[in-house]
């Protein structure tokens, strides 16, 4: 075998395991991501009730007002204490629009004192 020939064959091989290796991490999946994954294909009614939450507007921990929410199956129920009737109706509303809710309870309570 003449050197042009070892030489074309080597770089043949670097070539195909640089494509090897390229494919590897091409179908990588950031950590982070895998762990919400994961967790929401385990527990879908949590999930759902995160997302309501978010669209409620949680920031740090609790709903305005005091508000829990929970999911079973779909169905999203609303818990707590509001000021009026409009804020009731939001909330409400909020939650019907998120993706993956099949069906409202809305168990909050009015109190013009809250």
């Amino acid at each position: 075998m003449n050197y042009k020939a070892i030489v074309f064959a080597a770089a043949i091989v670097f070539i195909l395991a640089a494509c090897d290796s390229a494919r590897e991490t091409e179908g990588t999946i950031d950590p982070v991501v895998a762990q919400q994954l994961l967790a929401a294909r385990e527990d879908p009614d949590n999930a759902l009730a995160q997302k309501v939450e978010r669209a409620l507007g949680i920031e740090t921990g609790s709903l305005p007002y005091g508000v829990e929410v929970t999911a079973e199956d779909g169905r999203v129920q609303l818990w707590g204490t509001v000021e009026s009737n409009a804020v009731r109706k939001r909330l409400e509303l909020s939650a019907a629009g998120v993706v993956g809710v099949k069906a409202i309870e809305n168990r909050l309570v009015v109190d013009p004192g809250a």
